[in-house]
């Protein structure tokens, strides 16, 4: 997504987004598109977690879709990593505009059955926001690494 898109993006994600993390009780949740540029966050304290989540997302998200067309499934649902004491829930929104990823991370105070009631809900949401109707032009390979820069700048170092 281009830099000059990013404003509406990130203004138009930020109610669902706090909504989400409302209902589910998630400790930290972040939305980026497949080339792991930001397009909203919450619960993160520092700039490089979300660079390394991110693009970890991303690469998931794309294992995940390879794997998906080799055993000829349309799309793959979501994936769920259960930790001793956090998990990690991973699953992609198809809007008209692009495809999204969900991160988001949970402790006790949430269940892997809650996050998934609620994310169909969420994504339902986010595919129906005005800047997610139709697919905007994407960024040339000359501004790539400056729009995915743009994208910690809008949502991570605004909210500070």
């Amino acid at each position: 997504m281009r830099r000059m898109d990013l404003d509406q993006v990130v203004a138009a994600l930020r109610q669902p987004i706090e909504d989400f993390v409302g209902e589910t009780r998630v400790r930290i949740a972040l939305l980026i598109n497949r080339s792991g540029q930001v397009l909203g966050q919450y619960g993160f304290t520092r700039k490089y977690e979300v660079v390394n989540v991110a693009s970890l997302a991303a690469a998931a998200n794309a294992a995940a879709s390879a794997l998906a067309q080799l055993t000829g499934a349309q799309k793959w649902v979501h994936l769920h990593h259960g930790g001793t004491t956090r998990q990690l829930f991973i699953a992609p929104i198809l809007t008209p505009a692009e495809e999204i990823i969900l991160v988001a991370i949970f402790d006790e105070d949430s269940s892997v059955g809650l996050v998934q009631l609620f994310f169909d809900q969420f994504g339902e949401k986010v595919s129906k926001l005005e800047a997610f109707r139709e697919a905007a032009p994407t960024s040339d390979q000359s501004n790539f690494e400056r729009d995915l820069e743009a994208g910690l700048e809008h949502v991570f170092l605004k909210d500070e």
